[in-house]
């Protein structure tokens, strides 16, 4: 083996390892990023029309966003096909080069990453009918945070304040109100955190909405402090 062969082979062997770990970096950045930006701006957005719902005394469920159907192609015609990326340039390059290509593939992975998850999916089936639920309790619960009887917690639930607000015969029906409502609540930080492949993000959007529901609640409402303390807005 001559001397100039080695030193090739050292070069590939520098451009495999740096390519590996780009892919390792754009997969941490994957597994770790939580767009809180885009929950706020989607509990913000679910918040208001909960609200709005509720003050209409009707559920309200969203439409989901149309997809433009695919392109058919002209009988006797056939769509282009997309070529595969040529392998021949990068495997005639010099190491250098060749490891100028796998960092400009592995920072556009990683953009790529950090632009999808810009944004959060609310369209799927189980967050619509999730939602449609939220809006439904949320119009039977109205009453009772008008009266004060309940209000929302600094965890982004529900919980009874001031149980003399509400006669006597009602509290047990209240109670299983409160009990469906905080459930459905649940359901619907869980739905939005599984439409997005990451599950363990229901913990974080569950906190964004807590929030969200004490920021966008009507004046008169009461919310809990974190250190336990009712406030009326």
């Amino acid at each position: 083996m001559t001397k100039q062969g080695g030193l090739e082979r050292r070069g590939w062997r520098g451009v495999l390892v740096l390519g590996l770990l780009m892919t390792l970096s754009a997969c941490v950045t994957v597994n770790i990023y939580f767009p809180a930006a885009a929950a706020q701006k989607l509990a913000d957005q679910v918040v208001g029309e909960v609200y709005k719902a509720a003050a209409k005394g009707a559920a309200h469920l969203p439409v989901a966003p149309t997809t433009s159907a695919p392109a058919i192609s002209a009988p006797g015609t056939t769509a282009p096909a997309r070529s595969a990326p040529a392998m021949g340039p990068l495997s005639m390059a010099s190491p250098y080069h060749a490891a100028s290509y796998l960092l400009a593939m592995g920072f556009s992975a990683i953009s790529g990453t950090a632009e999808a998850a810009a944004n959060l999916n609310a369209s799927s089936p189980g967050v619509q009918s999730a939602r449609a639920q939220v809006e439904d309790l949320a119009t039977q619960m109205r009453p009772y945070f008008v009266s004060g009887a309940v209000g929302y917690t600094a965890s982004g639930q529900v919980a009874i304040r001031d149980a003399a607000a509400v006669p006597l015969p009602q509290r047990a029906p209240l109670n299983a109100l409160v009990n469906s409502y905080n459930q459905a609540l649940s359901n619907l930080y869980q739905q939005i955190a599984d439409a997005n492949g990451h599950p363990e993000w229901a913990g974080q959007i569950q906190q964004t909405f807590a929030q969200a529901w004490i920021n966008k609640a009507p004046p008169g409402y009461w919310y809990q402090t974190p250190s336990g303390q009712w406030q009326q807005k």
